[in-house]
């Protein structure tokens, strides 16, 4: 509830004290340079508290100060049947998530979700309004700061020339907390917590939508499709039947024709499984939907067919029969772009078949594998007949299985990188494979192709402490340090230069490290010295593509 005051204590009695400069990104209330230092901690802390007691807590602070009515962990997904329980109660809140770093927060009043926010870039409303093309790469960050400073998201919008108001507005702040709400309830890993109460609301702007139309877009486009479907195995033999609840929560549920049209068919007559397989929708869609509504208490099930669709009790009649549908000839382009990305998958490696780079994290591999998986699963394309391409699907199928029952597991993931880089002839390493030095060269070079320097650096850094002879390394490092160092141009050469040295001790014709030389030259603006360095590269090796390209800037 922003009362816990954080004290930032650094290790000044082991060494040289960072300063407060390392710590102002963390927002701390303190900064301790040395603990152990009498008469500096205590007091501190003593005068941090007392201040933190005194303060009235208002608005959002005060709903985040009482104690969460509901806990828990996101594994098995609880959240779908918190926000239906919400809804019922027509609960005021905050529902709080965190993962690791990050947090989001859900705001509800009256049961149904009205705001979002997050702590990530990557969550917040000009990330998905630029997703929405809303927005440009350039006018987020100023929309960012204009909102972190408190202006309204139409000022905002309007300071950098982009026209949203009124209903069009609306509908995109509906959108948005729609998907970001979806995001958060097909989370399985981190906790929950929600606070009861409507403080917030003086300070949170309320975007009222339909409360429980999040389930179903949440379901369809997030959770696995055998999570869905393992809430309703257990009645597949039994008849659905729409309740009282369906009429009257109709307008919250916000259901399209097609979903309509499949809860109609819902009449206590036709057995769930054949209703999945054959009712007025792909199979997918046709769980969701029934997944979604036995959440809701939209349906109940009976063992028996029913005379009427009203209720559970009506007299028992004939069963209806549904005739299985003609399936439709797959679209020539989908079936060549299927059987393309299934022999990719099938032959590239564990991590190149789920489309990430060995320093993939075991989320980031958990989410690759039932994305991939729901996307080539036959039953995805239920509706279609795939009786030529079943086989390679299948193959894909035990495939994807196969890397994530590797990568999901840290034992068996260092393994299998082991033997992977080892068989890497790319890697072209001069010292024996070290594969925690490798994850952190590979999260160098993603924080490098996102120009977040500082990230860069660190990996490299750590791949050059746990590989102290591994000439490569330094290259890298030196490119990072020489493109995202602090200081003028000349700074950053020396700091690169430094680094190169080292590089070049190790393997005097280490083409990337030269050629790194060669660049710094260029822009140092002596020409003859960069070209006599690249010559030398390309006497060495011809065909270097890196060196040819650095020379075309020197001749230029």
């Amino acid at each position: 509830g922003g009362r816990v005051p954080i004290v930032a204590i650094d290790k000044g009695h082991l060494g040289r004290a960072r300063g407060v400069g390392s710590v102002l990104d963390l927002k701390v209330n303190a900064y301790i340079p040395d603990p152990l230092k009498p008469g500096e901690l205590v007091p501190r802390l003593e005068s941090l508290v007392k201040a933190a007691q005194a303060v009235v807590l208002t608005g959002l602070a005060a709903t985040l100060s009482r104690s969460a009515v509901a806990t828990g962990d996101l594994k098995g997904f609880p959240l779908p049947a918190l926000l239906h329980s919400l809804y019922r109660l027509r609960r005021d809140g905050v529902l709080v998530v965190a993962h690791r770093g990050l947090s989001r927060r859900v705001y509800f009043l009256r049961g149904g979700p009205v705001n979002f926010d997050a702590s990530a870039k990557q969550d917040a409303l000009p990330r998905f309004l630029r997703e929405r093309q809303v927005l440009t790469e350039a006018q987020e960050q100023p929309v960012v700061e204009a909102l972190a400073s408190g202006m309204r998201i139409g000022a905002a919008l309007a300071d950098v020339g982009v026209e949203a108001v009124g209903e069009e507005l609306l509908a995109l702040l509906r959108d948005f907390t729609r998907d970001r709400l979806g995001r958060v309830l097909a989370m399985r890993e981190g906790r929950y917590a929600f606070y009861a109460g409507d403080e917030f609301s003086t300070e949170v702007a309320s975007v009222e939508q339909p409360a429980l139309a999040p389930l179903l877009e949440a379901a369809r486009r997030r959770m696995p499709l055998k999570v869905v479907a393992a809430g309703l195995r257990a009645h597949l033999n039994e008849y659905p039947v729409r309740s009282a609840d369906f009429g009257r929560d109709l307008q919250a549920m916000a259901l399209d024709t097609e979903d309509i049209k499949l809860a109609m068919q819902v009449n206590g007559r036709i057995v769930l499984r054949d209703l999945l397989a054959h009712g007025r929708a792909e199979l997918r869609a046709a769980y969701t939907l029934l997944w979604f509504l036995r959440l809701t208490g939209g349906v109940t099930f009976s063992p028996v067919p029913l005379a009427s669709g009203t209720d559970v009790l009506s007299a028992s009649a004939a069963p209806d029969v549904i005739a299985p549908r003609k399936r439709k000839t797959l679209p020539p382009e989908t079936a060549a772009a299927l059987r393309e990305e299934a022999v990719r998958i099938i032959t590239r490696s564990y991590f190149g078949g789920l489309g990430l780079h060995i320093a993939a994290d075991k989320e980031a591999v958990e989410r690759a594998y039932h994305e991939t998986a729901m996307r080539f699963h036959p039953d995805t394309y239920a509706e279609f007949d795939i009786s030529d391409l079943r086989d390679l699907l299948d193959q894909v199928q035990e495939k994807l299985s196969a890397s994530y029952r590797v990568l999901s597991v840290d034992e068996k993931r260092r393994a299998y990188l082991q033997y992977f880089l080892s068989r890497q002839e790319v890697v072209g390493r001069a010292t024996a494979i070290n594969v925690d030095a490798e994850i952190a060269l590979r999260r160098g070079e993603s924080a490098l192709k996102r120009g977040d320097y500082r990230a860069a650096i660190q990996g490299f850094e750590e791949a050059v402490s746990l590989n102290e002879h591994e000439p490569e390394y330094y290259s890298y490092l030196a490119w990072a340090k020489y493109r995202g160092s602090p200081g003028s141009l000349m700074q950053r050469a020396l700091a690169a230069r430094k680094v190169l040295k080292q590089a070049l001790t190790l393997d005097p014709y280490l083409e990337r490290a030269q050629i790194i030389a060669a660049i710094i030259e260029i822009d140092l603006d002596d020409a003859p010295l960069a070209r006599k360095k690249l010559m030398k590269v390309l006497e060495l090796n011809p065909y270097s593509v890196l060196a040819r390209a650095a020379l075309q800037k020197v001749v230029k």
